[in-house]
C-alpha cells in the first residue's frame, strides 16, 4: 500500500473531482452539485493525493445519528493501492467524532468489487432500493457498526 496524502477538498479541487467522476462512473455526479457542496454544503469531501495528483475522493454526511458514505471514487490507475481504505479510515475517525455508532452506504447491485471491499470493512446487507440509479439499476444499502474493521 502506498500512503496517500489525505486532505479536505476545497472549491479549487472541482476540476480534479469531475475528472475522477467521469473516469469512474457512467453517470457522474453533477458538477453544480459538487461545486455547491464544496462551497459550504453539509457533507465532508476528502481527497487522496500522490505527488499533487488527486487519485480519489470520498463524501461523508450525517443522517439521523449515522454516518452516510455518499460517494467514493478512485481513478482506475490508482486502485488496489489502499486509496479507498485510507479514505475510509479517515471517515471512520470523523464519524466517531460525530458520535455516530454506524455508517451506511448505497452501492450498485452489480458492483461486486465494491461490495467485497465494503464487506471486508464490516458492512453487511440491509436492503435493496429498486431503480435507485439514473439508469434504473438497483442499489443495495449496506450498514456497518463503528469502528470499521480496518
Amino acid at each position: 500500500m502506498q500512503i496517500a496524502d489525505l486532505d479536505f477538498c476545497v472549491p479549487g479541487d472541482l476540476k480534479s473531482l469531475m475528472e475522477i467522476e467521469k473516469a469512474c462512473f457512467a453517470v457522474p455526479w453533477e458538477k453544480d452539485l459538487i461545486a455547491a457542496d464544496l462551497a459550504g454544503g453539509n457533507s465532508v469531501y476528502l481527497k487522496a493525493s500522490f505527488k499533487n495528483v488527486v487519485a480519489g475522493y470520498g463524501v461523508l454526511g450525517q443522517n439521523e445519528g449515522a454516518a452516510h458514505l455518499m460517494n467514493m471514487a478512485v481513478l482506475p490507475e490508482y486502485r488496489r493501492r489502499g486509496v479507498a481504505s485510507q479514505i475510509m479510515a479517515a471517515f471512520g475517525v470523523l464519524a466517531g467524532e460525530w458520535l455516530c455508532r454506524r455508517m451506511y452506504l448505497e452501492v450498485r447491485a452489480s458492483n461486486a468489487g465494491a461490495r467485497k471491499f465494503y464487506a471486508a470493512l464490516g458492512f453487511v446487507y440491509s436492503s435493496r432500493i429498486k431503480g435507485y440509479y439514473g439508469d434504473g439499476e438497483d442499489a443495495l444499502t449496506l450498514i456497518a457498526r463503528l469502528p470499521l474493521k480496518l
